[in-house]
Order: C-alpha cells, then structure tokens, then sequence
C-alpha cells in the first residue's frame, strides 16, 4: 500500500549507510520508489551489487558506493563523491549498524569496541562529513536508526547499548545545535525485525537461544513483529516535508512493545495481543 504522494521525494538525493540489507534495505526501496536519487554505502561490495539488481528489478535506480563507516577517511570521500555527482546531500540514514550476542562479564574489549565504532562512530563519521554540505545549500535531514528504548538495557547487548544510548545522545545535541541552519536531525527505533542480521546477532553463540522472536511477539501490543517496510515508511514520513518541525525525536516503531508492562505472567495477560502473521516481506 502507497500512502504517500507520488514523487514525494523527486529532485532529492537519500544517502543511506548499511543500504544493501534488511532494513537498510527497504528504506533504499522506498525513498527511490518516491523519486529520490538513492546512495546506498555498504562495506561488502557483493551485496551492494546484490542490492543494485534486486532495487533495478523493482524499477529503483541506486548507486552504490563502498564504504566501512569506522573509516573517517573513507567516509568523507564518499561523501564528496555523492556532492559531486548529485550537487548535494539532502537526507543521511545513519543505519550501518553491528550487533552480536555476548555476555557482559565475559565481552572482550575488541567486541565492545567493534560494534561501539560501527554504530556511534560510523553515526558520527557520517553526519561530520555530511553536515558542511547541508549548511552549505541551506539545510537537510539527518536520521539515526536506533532502537526502541536503549535506556531501559538489553541483556546480552552490552555494546550495542551503549552505542544506541550514545546515538540518541549525538540525535539530540545535533538537533540543538545544527537546527538554526535548517537541518533537522532525528532517529527511528524499529521493534524486533527478523530480518537476517536480527536473527544472526540475537542467536549466534547462543545454542541454546531457538531462532525465534515468538517472545517479542507476544509482548507486542499489535500482536504481530516489525518488518522492514514499517520501519521504512516512518523513515519516508520523518524525513520529508511533512515532518518539517520534528526535530530531536526518537520515533519508536514497535507495535507498543516499548511500553510499560503490567507485572505478573505476561502469557497470561488478556491485555497482550495474541500474535498474528506479519503483513509484507523484505
């Protein structure tokens, strides 16, 4: 279902990090099916080449470009890359993200340090790189994927909580400080998603962790678990004109999973939905 004006996004140029897959993914698809110029920047070549067949398939164009966001140096070339061949950056998804399994007492520092580089480092590389531009020609919009509520913890995703806690801290200072040139800056935080890299980074080195995410699903008051297009069509509306004074928000896309819990036995709760097939595919 198409639930915004064609060519919402004509004339604009989307740069989105971590592009090629799942949630990235979708929102490559969706900013390019509303006319937008479409960048999406992976660090593996192969599914960015993947990526730019099956968006060709769909009747999206996208160019693809390179990049480990952990990099300065490689993120501000392609950034001056995209300015030089679309003449500007008008929206940054900040979706490049890594994510594992790893018990606290026993997460090494190279693990902590690996996904806090990739997902608060590679948000901050980014938007650096990006922002003169935006000053430059007069404004843009920055969006930072997140989660739902990385304050309240996540067992088992020490690193990765830290790193969302400090994305949502760069989201709001950023909105402060950037927004008197016209830039707003916000952040999406998707509900479980069982695409491939949230089935991988919840159950690998976990045997004894089933490849499910029924739990989630019963918590969810909507009954049912994200998928990629939610996620992707609150993206669309954020980013565009409509959302034109929304700046510094975390925009929880989660059926309701985030929201405080009556005590007791949460299967037995008649006020938890009972779950039902997700609508849609990546």
């Amino acid at each position: 279902m198409r639930c915004f004006a064609e060519g919402l996004y004509n004339s604009r140029t989307v740069v989105i990090t971590g592009g090629a897959t799942g949630i990235g993914f979708a929102m490559a698809r969706a900013f390019g099916s509303y006319g937008a110029q479409v960048v999406i920047v992976s660090r593996k070549e192969e599914r960015l080449a993947a990526a730019e067949r099956r968006l060709r398939g769909l009747g999206v164009e996208a160019e693809t470009m390179v990049c480990d966001v952990r990099d300065e140096a490689q993120v501000k070339r392609v950034v001056e890359q995209v300015v030089d061949r679309f003449a500007a950056v008008d929206v940054l998804v900040n979706n490049a993200a890594a994510n594992f399994w790893s018990p606290a007492e026993s997460m090494s520092a190279r693990s902590f340090r690996t996904v806090v580089e990739v997902d608060l480092y590679g948000t901050f590389h980014c938007a650096r790189a990006v922002v003169p531009h935006m000053i430059d020609q007069g404004g843009g919009c920055i969006l930072n994927v997140t989660t739902t509520d990385p304050h309240r913890g996540f067992p088992g995703f020490a690193h990765a909580a830290a790193a969302k806690s400090g994305v949502l801290g760069l989201t709001t200072t950023w909105a402060r400080e950037w927004g008197h040139h016209g830039i707003r800056v916000n952040s999406i935080g998707p509900g479980p998603t069982p695409t491939e890299a949230g089935l991988n980074g919840m159950t690998v080195g976990r045997p004894d962790h089933p490849p499910s995410f029924e739990i989630q699903m019963r918590r969810t008051p909507l009954g049912r678990l994200a998928t990629p297009d939610d996620t992707a069509s609150a993206a669309l509306f954020l980013c565009s004109d409509a959302a034109s004074f929304i700046t510094g928000v975390n925009l929880s896309v989660d059926g309701g999973i985030s929201l405080p819990v009556p005590s007791g036995d949460l299967q037995s709760d008649p006020f938890i939905a009972s779950p039902r097939t997700p609508q849609g595919d990546d």
